[in-house]
């Protein structure tokens, strides 16, 4: 059995997964979906921090640790933090960051504004974030893209990007014609991919929601 963490995105807490989590546990999964400290009232590194607590207070291992949009920051400072506690990371329609980047330093390395999508400034979208890239391309990851999101030509340098370097970096890459809230929508095929991803499978595979290619 795997243990579940499920991180939501800037705007939203922990409640989002609500049709997620009992999926998980029907299969006999510990299943936890913390709700963050509300980003303007806290930085990057606290919400990394959060996790890392809530880690060490359940002393879990073997997880599954599964970002949705900003949380991408938050599971890779973990990862970088604790990559020992790790079975995989799951990245949810969201930006895969690089050493010392930002989350609206992407939005405006790709051309667009936080602006443009009346995001709040608040300090965990602005702030860097560090790590060891070439720890994180050890872990095993998935990537799962919401076709229809509100987000799709933010996110499409992101995604074709994991695909090209799929095998490189450790990647496994899903579709769902979904908008961004996936987990809302959609919560079955969702939960469909992150048990499937528990079982063996080589890296760098293509698939969509109706099962690997």
């Amino acid at each position: 059995m795997a243990d579940f963490v499920l991180v939501h995105g800037g705007q939203r807490d922990g409640s989002i997964w609500d049709g997620v989590v009992p999926l998980l546990q029907a299969e006999g999964h510990k299943t936890f979906a913390p709700s963050l400290s509300r980003p303007d009232r806290s930085t990057l590194d606290g919400h990394i921090s959060q996790v890392c607590s809530l880690f060490e207070e359940h002393e879990l291992s073997g997880v599954m640790l599964v970002g949705h949009s900003y949380a991408s920051f938050v599971i890779t400072g973990v990862a970088d933090r604790m990559p020992e506690r790790l079975r995989h990371l799951v990245y949810v329609d969201s930006s895969v960051p690089r050493d010392g980047d930002s989350l609206y330093g992407i939005f405006e390395d790709m051309g667009f504004s936080s602006k443009d999508y009346y995001l709040p400034q608040d300090p965990p979208f602005l702030e860097t974030l560090h790590f060891d890239e070439e720890k994180m391309r050890r872990i095993p990851k998935t990537y799962i893209h919401c076709t229809r999101s509100e987000f799709v030509a933010l996110g499409r340098p992101t995604y074709e990007a994991v695909k090209r370097n799929a095998a490189r970096d450790n990647w496994d890459y899903f579709e769902i014609e979904s908008d961004h809230s996936v987990m809302s929508s959609h919560p079955k095929e969702l939960a469909a991919i992150l048990l499937g991803e528990l079982g063996p499978r080589g890296p760098g595979q293509s698939v969509d929601h109706a099962g690997r290619s």
